[in-house]
């Protein structure tokens, strides 16, 4: 049991003091958590979108374009390998940047932690919203705290 689990219960289960603080100082580590998975998620999200879209367009690029582009582009650049291969490369590059984004927002799970914590943070602000308008008492706001803190447990 966590130290904020166990200053809101006291023996038997009773509230012990003030649980405001314990419930704010909670909202403020999810709030921090939130803010942080979500540039995080957004991060990958863009990776994953961008490379994969910058792939398709290396990849096409020389089918769509031909021979007349392929030329083009190396006497625009002065490449001496074909251009084909060059963004065939550079598309394959991009595809596996976008693939390990994926991944990884896949198994780290960060759209379900996300999930979880945002669940948290509602239920936290209803809970104090209970406690402050006397809906919920000392022992409920207790018990429905500690139930909250077990499910931010990633956090």
């Amino acid at each position: 049991m966590s130290d904020e689990e166990s200053a809101a219960e006291g023996l038997n289960g009773a509230p012990v003091g003030d649980l405001s603080i314990l419930i704010r100082r909670t909202q403020d580590k999810v709030a921090t958590y939130l803010m942080h998975a979500r540039a995080r998620q957004r991060r990958l999200l863009n990776l994953a979108i961008v490379a994969g879209a910058v792939a398709t367009a290396l990849t096409a690029s020389p089918a769509l374009g031909g021979q007349n582009f392929a030329d083009w582009l190396n006497a625009s650049f002065g490449l001496t390998s074909p251009a084909w291969q060059i963004l065939c490369a550079g598309a394959a590059i991009c595809s596996l940047a976008a693939a390990i984004a994926t991944q990884i927002l896949k198994s780290n799970n960060v759209d379900e932690h996300v999930a979880r914590a945002e669940n948290v943070k509602a239920r936290l602000e209803v809970l104090d919203a209970g406690r402050l308008t006397g809906q919920l008492t000392p022992k409920q706001v207790a018990t429905e705290y500690a139930a909250c803190v077990q499910e931010a447990s990633f956090i």
